[in-house]
């Protein structure tokens, strides 16, 4: 009897279970809701930012929400916040005057309730001035010359973010005038603007026109002013160094340099260099002589051997065609070397105004120091050097015979030779001369001739000087190539010399270093 009227109180229980989950959420809710039932406005979507000008415009995608009343449009910068109510139709809003920096926005949808949505969020950030996109325009001038009432400059390459360049400047007179860029004519080109004011106070500005990314807006970007100052490749000065001993050290010897530069009427170049575009800024120059002082025993020389333009040779061919023009500065070019165009120096092709002067012979007045002359050392040899090698042959270095060759064994890491010659008695001599190995039957030997020398000499064994007007000279290296290391000042009294060499590499990564002679000459 127990038992049964405990099952019948069980069912009883669960049918007052069944009947309480069947009480709507909705309405447990709503016990403890206050005034009545929560209800959620919908909320605003797409939020997006474009950046314009010194402003910021937001968009966005309204609900299909007919209680939506306002929309409210919050900022955040710097810790500092705002808020603006727009009507409840509004997708969009623009905040101006705005400085460099990343501003948060939070936009919501508001019923006449004042209940709020969820917040979308986004963040933007408009161009300014100091934003760091504003150094991507171009200048639209990449290098610029000022000779003879004309400017002369190198265009660079059509940006599409430019949406217009102009220059302004002064012509003779003194009035302003401007050179409009056209497309595509007046990029990537070498233009020239007759009549333009020598005067260096009277300034040339570059006027730019930009569109910035993702941006509607144009902008007018600060005129920049082109500086008159030479600016010089550091080729070019290492090359005038060189050969003429002036230089940009020192704020005095770049006076002096400068100098230099705008008066000389000749120049000679030889070796490799970055650009022969410099030679606008000499601008009373009249002749360029190159090759004159690469110096061939043998006219069997390849396209290795000769001098090259480093980077964009077309420019430099521009320049020299445009320097050559008679109301420029008529300049003239003499070549020395080959003839051929693979292998003339620097060139890829005869100009007209260049004119072919032959082999640079090495001139007939030296006189060369015998070995004789020299001091032995203990050992015999008449140089001293730290390195030790059995294949070394130091009178094949100082015979004055570019058929015998000094060469070292082949090593596996570069080796660097200090050499010490001495004179029995001290002499007055004009330079060193150094020659290259004339005959190669070894295929390897080319790699292993020597780029560099440094060369010092001294009266007294304790105060050195160098050779040149560099402590490091270049060489040629075509086969059988002499390189003539002049005193700058005629001669010197000398009693030793140094000399520092370095091996040279071949494919396989062998080391050593081959040279036909060392001499010195009266």
């Amino acid at each position: 009897m127990n038992k049964r009227k405990y099952i019948i109180n069980l069912l009883l229980a669960m049918v007052a279970l069944l009947a309480g989950c069947n009480e709507s959420l909705e309405d447990t809710y709503s016990d403890y809701a206050g005034d009545g039932k929560i209800r959620y406005v919908a909320k605003c979507s797409d939020l997006d930012v474009v950046p314009g000008w010194e402003r910021l415009m937001l968009s966005w995608v309204n609900g299909t929400d007919a209680t939506i009343d306002k929309i409210k449009v919050a900022w955040m910068f710097e810790g500092q916040r705002d808020s603006v109510y727009l009507p409840g139709t509004a997708t969009s809003y623009e905040l101006t005057n705005l400085v460099d920096g990343t501003y948060q926005f939070y936009v919501s949808a508001v019923d006449k309730f004042g209940n709020e949505s969820l917040v979308e969020t986004y963040s933007g950030r408009p161009y300014t001035r100091d934003h760091e996109l504003m150094r991507s325009f171009s200048r639209g001038i990449l290098k610029s010359f000022f000779v003879n009432g004309k400017m002369i400059f190198f265009s660079d390459q059509y940006s599409a973010n430019i949406v217009e360049i102009k220059l302004q400047y002064k012509n003779s007179g003194g009035e302003t005038k401007y050179y409009e860029f056209e497309n595509p004519s007046s990029y990537d080109a070498l233009i020239t603007i007759d009549d333009v004011s020598m005067n260096p106070a009277d300034s040339v500005y570059i006027l730019r026109k930009g569109k910035l990314e993702n941006s509607p807006d144009t902008v007018v970007l600060d005129p920049v002013t082109i500086n008159r100052k030479k600016n010089f490749s550091a080729g070019f000065v290492h090359a005038i160094t060189a050969r003429y001993g002036y230089s940009t050290e020192t704020q005095e010897k770049e006076d002096a340099f400068l100098e230099f530069i705008e008066n000389v009427e000749e120049l000679e170049l030889d070796y490799s260099i970055e650009s022969l575009e410099d030679v606008l800024f000499c601008s009373n120059l009249k002749k360029l002589v190159v090759g004159k002082n690469r110096h061939f025993v043998s006219k069997q020389v390849n396209s290795q051997d000769k001098s090259l333009i480093l980077k964009s040779p077309e420019k430099s061919y521009a320049i020299l065609e445009k320097a050559a023009e008679a109301d420029v500065l008529g300049l003239k070019v003499d070549y020395y070397g080959h003839n051929t165009v693979s292998t003339m120096h620097y060139f890829n092709k005869v100009y007209p105004f260049m004119t072919y002067m032959g082999y640079s012979a090495v001139p007939d007045d030296l006189e060369i120091i015998p070995a004789s002359a020299l001091k032995e050392n203990e050992n015999g040899d008449k140089v001293y050097c730290d390195v030790d090698d059995v294949y070394m042959d130091w009178d094949a270095l100082v015979d004055g015979n570019v058929a015998t060759a000094w060469s070292t064994s082949t090593q596996q890491e570069m080796r660097t030779y200090e050499m010490y010659m001495e004179l029995k008695e001290t002499t007055s001599i004009r330079g060193i001369k150094v020659t290259q190995i004339q005959t190669a039957s070894d295929r390897s030997a080319r790699y292993f001739m020597p780029e560099m020398i440094v060369a010092q000499t001294s009266a007294d064994g304790a105060v050195w000087k160098d050779v040149t007007f560099l402590e490091t000279n270049e060489l040629g290296r075509a086969l059988g190539e002499a390189t003539l290391l002049k005193m700058p000042e005629g001669s010197r009294d000398v009693r030793y010399v140094r000399l520092t060499l370095r091996d040279g590499v071949d494919l396989s990564g062998n080391w050593a270093c081959r040279l036909g002679d060392i001499v010195l000459y009266k």
